[in-house]
């Protein structure tokens, strides 16, 4: 036979299960960010110059590239190219062995903007239109 102070000690017990259930159910389903992104290290964005050559061969031997040729813009993460993305349109080359897919993302979408390719705002559509408006 069970005593009151037992039921209610198991359906407290019970409630409590099923918090930490709903909890880790919760933390389960959180969208997380891409570990590279949420390093400590500084990520910097930059056009690549002579002295990276070294560091674009490694890197295309790693994730079984050709060397690269041309301009390219980088990802550092700390003081290490992790990813490159040539200007003219290309295959990406990044570390395999770091989660790198959205930084190729982010070198993609630089590229894209800085050859004008980016998607023209609402503003940017009606800027003739204000300027002859403001002209009459």
């Amino acid at each position: 036979m069970q005593t009151l102070d037992s039921s209610v000690a198991a359906a407290q017990l019970a409630d409590r299960q099923a918090a930490a259930a709903a909890s880790r159910a919760a933390h389960d389903s959180a969208p997380v960010a891409p570990p590279a992104l949420a390093s400590r290290e500084p990520l910097v964005l930059r056009r690549s110059a002579s002295w990276d050559a070294a560091a674009l061969t490694r890197l295309a031997q790693l994730d079984g590239a050709p060397t690269p040729t041309g301009a390219m813009l980088v990802a550092e993460l700390g003081d290490e190219i992790v990813a490159a993305v040539p200007f003219e349109g290309g295959r990406a080359i990044a570390d395999p062995f770091r989660p790198t897919a959205a930084i190729v993302e982010l070198l993609h979408a630089r590229t894209r903007l800085l050859a004008g390719g980016a998607p023209a705002g609402r503003l940017q559509r009606l800027r003739p239109h204000l300027r002859m408006r403001i002209a009459a």
